[in-house]
């Protein structure tokens, strides 16, 4: 198979996936979007291409699984995954390549990614969460669990406000600088508002 068709192959599983979930925050949409930086990323760092994309499509695919068994999405993911990339072609050492690169990218685990693949994939996850369309997101996900906006600010602290410092590549951290001003400027002008009302 070409990899045009595995990487539609792939896609085609994932939309499937997406479309038999209600996810808020982690939607097909926040997919695409984390493909996109991390091939961004991928190509400016000469990084596996291939290894990258398959892993950014994947990365979130086992969140629905993640609520009723209790394990981590990311363990889930990067086993969902397996099938569908041995069918789209993927060598064996490419499937274990990316299966390692979801499985360190969330950053709540404090895992260490131990590959430029798996750097790229946990950065451009972390950029999705912040900037306008982080804060969007944040926002929305506290409305849908009923969190409101002190949960959004709660989780901003715990969280997103960290997530600048937590880069692993120059690229991202200079993205990362200018989305985390304005994550924190809407944070100190919620803050306010909320103080003074």
């Amino acid at each position: 198979m070409n990899p045009d068709e595995a990487e539609r192959l792939v896609k085609a599983y994932v939309k499937g996936i997406f479309a038999a979930s209600r996810e808020g925050a982690h939607s097909y949409d926040h997919t695409r979007r984390v493909y996109r930086i991390a091939m961004k990323l991928a190509r400016q760092c000469g990084a596996n291409e291939r290894v990258v994309g398959a892993a950014a499509l994947l990365h979130d695919i086992g969140r629905a699984r993640e609520q009723e068994t209790g394990v981590s999405h990311a363990i889930l993911s990067a086993e969902m995954g397996r099938e569908v990339l041995r069918r789209a072609g993927y060598t064996e050492e490419e499937i274990q390549q990316v299966t390692d690169a979801i499985r360190t990218h969330r950053f709540s685990e404090g895992l260490v990614p131990d590959s430029l693949e798996g750097k790229i994939l946990s950065d451009a996850d972390k950029l999705d969460a912040i900037g306008a369309i982080g804060v969007f997101r944040a926002v929305a996900q506290a409305a849908l669990d009923g969190r409101g906006m002190k949960g959004f600010l709660k989780h901003a602290e715990d969280k997103l406000l960290r997530l600048r410092d937590l880069m692993y590549l120059e690229e991202s951290k200079r993205i990362a600088e200018r989305r985390h001003s304005v994550l924190e400027a809407f944070v100190n002008e919620l803050r306010e508002e909320l103080n003074n009302s």
